[in-house]
């Protein structure tokens, strides 16, 4: 039984990848700030999961987060980056505050994640990391400034870990979702009745990391998938 780690995973794309995967027979190690909804996905699974409530814009203590994996005898064979915010201003707007914790989660996080993941005490030879992008970060949309950059530095990073870490043979790919209909967007009313016909069901998103994750994707890495329904 493979073990995956997925950030974000008390709502939105990273809860549905929690739901999916542990129907696919995987063993998931959960992480988000609130505990609450993380127990309320838990209890939603058929598996029981290690919960891990961490606040990612703490980047100096993210090491934590796998030594708790190890203090469980776990040792990972995924991690899936799925937690982020939208909060975006036009660039004559712009509010420093908001570019750096929107690069944090995104960015910043990411990569002190994929550190400590690329460890051989914390994971196995032959992982997968999957970070979940966006379009967004090339099509480039007015007022998406900062959510734009931060989600291409993510794919830049991508493509160096896949690099560095081959030497593992663990994979580093991302997905680049268009419009998804999770409660982040919707709070943020980005979807209008027509639209949410148009936007994707997060299902859709967790299918694809299921593959990227598996030992079907065992020769991709350094792939940028759009998925824009």
């Amino acid at each position: 039984m493979k073990t995956i780690l997925v950030t974000g995973a008390s709502s939105g794309i990273g809860a549905e990848t929690v739901r999916y995967l542990s129907k696919c027979g995987y063993n998931i190690v959960m992480v988000a700030r609130n505990i609450e909804r993380l127990k309320e996905v838990a209890f939603q699974v058929d598996k029981d999961s290690l919960i891990i409530p961490y606040d990612l814009r703490d980047l100096s203590s993210i090491e934590t987060i796998f030594k708790k994996c190890e203090e469980n005898e776990l040792v990972l064979d995924g991690m899936v980056h799925a937690a982020g915010i939208v909060q975006d201003t036009p660039i004559r707007t712009n509010d420093i505050e908001i570019m750096q914790e929107v690069t944090t989660i995104h960015y910043y996080a990411f990569v002190e994640l994929s550190k400590y993941f690329s460890k051989k005490r914390y994971s196995n030879d032959g992982s997968s990391i999957v970070a979940i992008s966006s379009m967004a970060s090339v099509l480039h949309e007015k007022g998406m400034c900062t959510y734009s950059a931060a989600k291409s530095a993510m794919d830049a990073a991508v493509g160096v870990m896949s690099k560095e870490f081959c030497n593992r043979s663990i994979r580093v790919n991302s997905i680049l979702p268009r419009m998804v209909n999770t409660p982040m967007i919707t709070n943020l009313g980005y979807l209008d009745s027509n639209s949410v016909k148009e936007a994707l069901d997060p299902i859709q998103i967790a299918y694809l990391v299921e593959f990227l994750l598996s030992d079907k994707s065992k020769h991709i890495t350094n792939a940028h998938i759009p998925v824009g329904g």
